[in-house]
């Protein structure tokens, strides 16, 4: 399912996916799920042993984490940026001439998850934001670079300037 969207810019092999939340003590809510270190932490409640299998909004959240796993392998710091960074916003404004990069980390995890839902599972109902279920053409202007090459640091967030903001300035 990630190969869809991700070909080889991922090392699978490396990636684990576990029934567990990554905080202790009941830190991670059962609704969330995270990935700081290239492996995803669903709650045991949220677990599955295949999310292929499952119907389009848990392949879309699991789509949102493997985003953060191809961040990771790419060397960008997951864990840091999501400490550092409280409170990203998910949500994403699709605009031409904006690029991949333009996002910050989590937004990028719901662009490209809705793209994959969109474009391979057909399911715009499933996207996290469905206003954009007629805009293929757009995120495809959109995702250029990355669709060019998956393998590029130059579509990791805050590429398309000298540097990213520790904080998001509205």
């Amino acid at each position: 399912m990630a190969w869809m969207l991700f070909q080889d810019a991922i090392d699978y092999g490396k990636v684990k996916v576990h029934g567990e939340p990554y905080l202790w003590f009941g830190l991670q809510p059962k609704d969330v799920a995270m990935t700081p270190d290239g492996e995803i932490y669903f709650h045991e409640s949220e677990f599955r042993e295949d999310f292929s299998k499952e119907k389009p909004r848990p392949k879309n959240w699991f789509m949102h984490e493997m985003v953060h796993v191809w961040q990771h392998q790419l060397n960008y710091p997951v864990a840091i940026r999501g400490l550092v960074r409280l409170g990203l916003d998910y949500k994403y404004v699709l605009l031409p001439k904006k690029k991949l990069s333009d996002y910050n980390m989590e937004a990028q995890g719901d662009l490209l998850a809705d793209y994959h839902t969109l474009k391979y599972l057909k399911k715009p109902n499933a996207m996290r934001q469905p206003e954009y279920q007629n805009s293929i053409g757009l995120y495809e202007e959109v995702l250029h670079d990355f669709l060019k090459d998956r393998k590029s640091k130059a579509n990791l967030p805050g590429r398309n300037s000298e540097h990213e903001p520790l904080f998001d300035i509205p």
